[in-house]
């Protein structure tokens, strides 16, 4: 594969193998209603051409997972990174006992790839009928699912499925400038801001603080759900006080996630947050960590475990500010 120097010198036309994605499949009668009580979104009313981020919580609203969630094969599948999704499945079977509905780890059965908004005509033709047209609406056929993403490098999330992997890699290879590996994708997902979460930050954060309710993830108007008291009231009282931002290291350096952040104040530093996704490029590093929501652009920032890296950071890709309300709205 490809090796990539900074995110800016992505060409126009490329495709990301993705290697550490998981797709966790729904079916059966109930799948519907059990999912609504688990996701922070509506899935009563979620489109078969639609696709939607989400958290998946625990009764405390602490995140499991923020997932993309989509219609698929006569069920509901959820994408998301193998370190979030395994521990979601294991909380959707713990309590899919009770409904009518199977749970299964799908990743086997489908390859994942980000192709490039350039490529995708060339490139899918051959699998899907149409191309969806507008940011988070998906086509599917039997080679597999596609939706356009909302990232600013413009482009497709494609799961295709094992049987037609082979054709599509050809394909692909014979279209393509370049083919990447899982890292630029996460450096893209932490550029956009798309809340991710690795093992360390498993089950630490409501969603407010991973910025979920800023890229639509959350349904204030919806009924109960797992955690769902504690995300509405953290919404509707203004109780949150931390939110993710993303960081740019201008060199190739290895950070983990789970590592502290600190702030200068003066002279001195204090501990600032913890880093929950990184992405490590040939010159370039790229960092997500949830901070104090009061954090500026100009507020300088150095690696506790590494005291001589410094950064600051990026500009926010959307506004995560919500006004406090005590209005209780009717309940979907």
């Amino acid at each position: 594969m490809t090796a990539l120097s900074t995110l800016s010198a992505l060409p126009s036309s490329y495709a990301v193998r993705l290697t550490n994605q998981m797709l966790i499949s729904a079916t059966g009668e109930q799948t519907d209603s059990y999912l609504h009580g688990q996701l922070t979104v509506n899935i009563n009313d979620l489109d078969k051409h639609q696709v939607r981020i989400c958290a998946h919580c625990d009764n405390k609203g602490k995140t499991w997972s923020v997932p993309y969630v989509a219609r698929f094969n006569d069920g509901v599948v959820l994408i998301s990174n193998k370190d979030a999704g395994t521990h979601s499945l294991a909380q959707l079977n713990k309590y899919g006992v009770f409904s009518k509905v199977d749970i299964v780890d799908a990743s086997e059965a489908y390859h994942h790839y980000f192709i490039s908004d350039a490529l995708a005509n060339s490139l899918c033709k051959s699998f899907f009928d149409s191309l969806p047209d507008s940011p988070m609406s998906s086509a599917s056929s039997a080679n597999g699912l596609l939706f356009k993403t909302p990232y600013t490098q413009a482009g497709f999330y494609a799961l295709i499925t094992a049987e037609h992997a082979e054709a599509w890699e050809e394909k692909m290879a014979e279209a393509v400038e370049a083919i990447y590996g899982q890292a630029v994708f996460d450096a893209i997902l932490i550029d956009n801001l798309i809340p991710t979460l690795s093992e360390s930050g498993v089950n630490e954060y409501i969603p407010q603080m991973l910025n979920v309710q800023a890229v639509e993830g959350i349904d204030f108007d919806k009924g109960c759900y797992m955690g769902q008291e504690v995300v509405a009231r953290t919404r509707f009282l203004g109780k949150n006080k931390r939110a993710a931002y993303s960081f740019t290291l201008n060199h190739a350096t290895s950070v983990a996630p789970g590592e502290t952040l600190e702030k200068q104040l003066g002279e001195n530093w204090r501990r600032a947050g913890n880093i929950i996704a990184t992405a490590k490029l040939q010159a370039e590093t790229w960092l997500m960590a949830v901070l104090s929501n009061d954090t500026k652009e100009t507020d300088c920032h150095r690696l506790a475990e590494n005291p001589d890296i410094t950064c600051y950071p990026n500009t926010q890709p959307y506004n995560i500010e919500q006004n406090p309300s005590n209005i209780i709205k009717k309940r979907k």
